[in-house]
Order: C-alpha cells, then sequence, then structure tokens
C-alpha cells in the first residue's frame, strides 16, 4: 500500500478554514505514521527514491484545494502556540525518521562514514517542505520533484563508490 492509499484525500477540514489545534494533531499523526511507515523500511539509497517518489505521487494526486502546510503556516502565522509545538514536534520527529534512516543507508556501506545523518536529513526535510509549498502554491509538482531531486543529489554526493 503506498502513502496514497494510506493518507488518502481527507485533509480533515474543508479549504478555507482555518484549522484548529486538534485537526492539526491529527493531520500531523496520520501523516507522520506513513512516513513512518516508509521511512523505518529505509535501507538504501535506492529506499530513499522510492520515499521520494511516493511523496511525489501523493503530491499529484492531491485535487482537493487543500494544502496541509498552508494550513500550517497559517496556524504558526495565528500565533496558536498549541498548534505551533504540534508543528514542531511532528517535524522533528519526520527529520529524525530520515535521519536513521540515513544512518541505516550508511551503516549498510552505501555512504561514507563521514556522512552527517543529521544534516542530510534537515537538508531532505528543508526540500521536501519548500518544494511542496512551491508545488502547491504554482499547482506545479515539478517544483516538489526539483526540489527532492536537489537534495537525493546531495545525498547521493557522500555515495561510497568501489
Amino acid at each position: 500500500m503506498d502513502l496514497v492509499d494510506r493518507f488518502g484525500q481527507d485533509g480533515g477540514g474543508r479549504a478555507g478554514e482555518l484549522p484548529t489545534a486538534e485537526t492539526v494533531e491529527a493531520r500531523l499523526g496520520r501523516l507522520l505514521a506513513i512516513q513512518e511507515q516508509v521511512l523505518n523500511n529505509l535501507h538504501s539509497l535506492r529506499d530513499l527514491a522510492h520515499w521520494r517518489d511516493e511523496v511525489v505521487r501523493l503530491e499529484q494526486r492531491r485535487d482537493d484545494g487543500i494544502c496541509p502546510l498552508g494550513d500550517l503556516a497559517e496556524l504558526l502565522a495565528d500565533g496558536d502556540e498549541a498548534g505551533r509545538s504540534a508543528v514542531r514536534a511532528c517535524f522533528t520527529a519526520w527529520e529524525s525518521l530520515l535521519a536513521v534512516g540515513i544512518i541505516r543507508v550508511r551503516d549498510n556501506g552505501e555512504l561514507a562514514a563521514d556522512a552527517d545523518p543529521d544534516r542530510l536529513a534537515a537538508g531532505l526535510m528543508a526540500a521536501l517542505q519548500g518544494g511542496l509549498l512551491l508545488a502547491r502554491t504554482t499547482r506545479d509538482v515539478r517544483r516538489l520533484e526539483v526540489a527532492l531531486d536537489i537534495a537525493l543529489g546531495y545525498v547521493r554526493a557522500h555515495t561510497v563508490t568501489p
């Protein structure tokens, strides 16, 4: 089952509504559960590319006008501390899943011993979130693909060559 099948089209609210902290926590919980399933199985650069493809496929199938990232940005801008805390915790957990997956890739010998999993995970997360924002605002998923491809290129720059 891929990310799209697991996450579906239910954004947990209607377009234009400011989400409540509870709505944000529910959305983040679903999103994080999906990411855990995929990223806990990350053992190779090929798996990391599969994650990228799943994220892009999810964005391509979204046609409901609801932008979870936009909703989160609204909530953060609105100064809701409970929502801000939930978003921060989710992004920290998500980035941690990426870092742990990158550690497994490094431990499997595909990445150099000096590859910094936290730095690589932060770069992937920044590319993902920035790419999602651009894809949603321009309605062009290629923006997400480009951002993730560049970040994956940076990860691959740490590949061990035989």
